[in-house]
């Protein structure tokens, strides 16, 4: 008998934020590194097709059946292995939520994460998207993840190179997708003072507050705080946070949509547009939504956030279907009136 328990015809759209999903044929669920081999295993016996899930923030389901096995990591684990005078390395199993991390991370003095306040999901699914807010990302202080290699069946290491790392995407989410899984990661964090986001919500917390000179316990509580205000909890209604990458776009791209809104001026003047170092331009997702005029729009049982029209939200059971079908009205919209392909940011899985 197998050491881990094995459930069948389960509900899937309990799982995510988005409360969306038909049933899988099997779901398991790993607490320990150890169990992986054996339910790989059997997973190869049974010749199963399967799933990794982690917090489900970033994943939805398909309606129908899944004939295969979903498998969720659980592993837990919060542990500095190595204290310098300058830094520090921690290392995180991939079940610890991603935030009570950060918020640990805090506690301990070390700056490098407080920009990544708030970001839902667990801390195994960062490094495969990548996360990044308000300046900083995932890839600014990993320094290696342990894996679990689905093809040797053996744990191994990833550097950060290893991981190419790009704009919300990884080896883990192209070229080596369903390969590895993620078990821990360890961060390098300092132990310097840390600067403030130079973006102007932060910005616009501290001088409304008058602090000058905030500390990494304030910078925290303000990303916090702004994340609030834009982000509705997906307890109260269910969504999968920013729906849509912000574009890449060329500068003539750029230098299009800034004669078509002339009070639009560049990072750090405005927020909407971001140079990049390679002489692109990243443009805000949310405010192209916003301008297409989808913001608090409803249709049916998914709606555009009142609040931020990068969040789609399902107000009412609604299927993968009908979320795909406004999905595709907006990414349509934004290709007929700037020439911009948005790219959906969850992984859209079809069955």
């Amino acid at each position: 008998m197998p050491k881990f328990k094995i459930q069948h015809d389960v509900e899937l759209s309990g799982l995510t934020t988005m409360k969306i999903g038909g049933k899988a044929q099997y779901f398991v669920e790993a607490t320990k590194v150890a169990q992986l081999q054996e339910i790989f295993a059997w997973i190869k016996k049974e010749k199963l097709d399967y799933l990794i899930l982690s917090g489900g923030s970033n994943t939805i389901f398909g309606d129908g059946y899944f004939k295969g096995v979903v498998v969720l990591i659980n592993i837990k684990g919060f542990e500095v292995v190595e204290d310098q005078k300058d830094f520090a390395i921690i290392k995180i199993a991939s079940g610890e939520g991603w935030d009570e991390a950060v918020a640990k991370t805090i506690e301990l003095g070390l700056a490098g994460m407080e920009a990544l306040s708030g970001i839902p999901g667990k801390t195994g699914a960062a490094p495969y998207q990548n996360i990044g807010a308000y300046g900083q990302e995932i890839k600014d202080t990993l320094q290696q993840v342990e894996v679990f290699d689905t093809e040797s069946m053996e744990i191994s290491y990833l550097s950060n190179t290893d991981c190419e790392f790009g704009y919300r995407d990884s080896i883990f989410k192209s070229s080596q997708k369903g390969r590895y899984i993620i078990t821990q990661v360890y961060f390098k964090l300092s132990k310097a003072k840390p600067g403030v986001p130079d973006y102007k919500d932060v910005r616009k917390y501290f001088e409304e507050r008058k602090i000058s000179d905030p500390s990494l316990v304030e910078i925290r509580q303000a990303i916090l705080e702004i994340r609030r205000h834009k982000f509705v909890d997906p307890s109260i209604m269910p969504n999968s946070g920013s729906f849509f990458k912000n574009p890449v776009v060329e500068a003539n791209e750029a230098e299009k949509l800034m004669k078509l809104y002339p009070e639009i001026k560049p990072f750090p003047q405005d927020n909407k547009i971001f140079p990049t170092p390679d002489g692109k331009y990243k443009v805000a997702a949310g405010w192209l939504i916003q301008e297409l005029g989808f913001k608090g729009k409803d249709f049916g049982k998914v709606r555009v956030d009142p609040s931020h029209a990068l969040v789609l939200e399902n107000k009412d059971h609604a299927t993968q279907t009908e979320l795909l079908e406004l999905v595709d009205k907006i990414r349509q919209a934004a290709k007929d009136k700037f020439g911009i392909d948005l790219e959906p940011e969850p992984v859209i899985v079809k069955f």
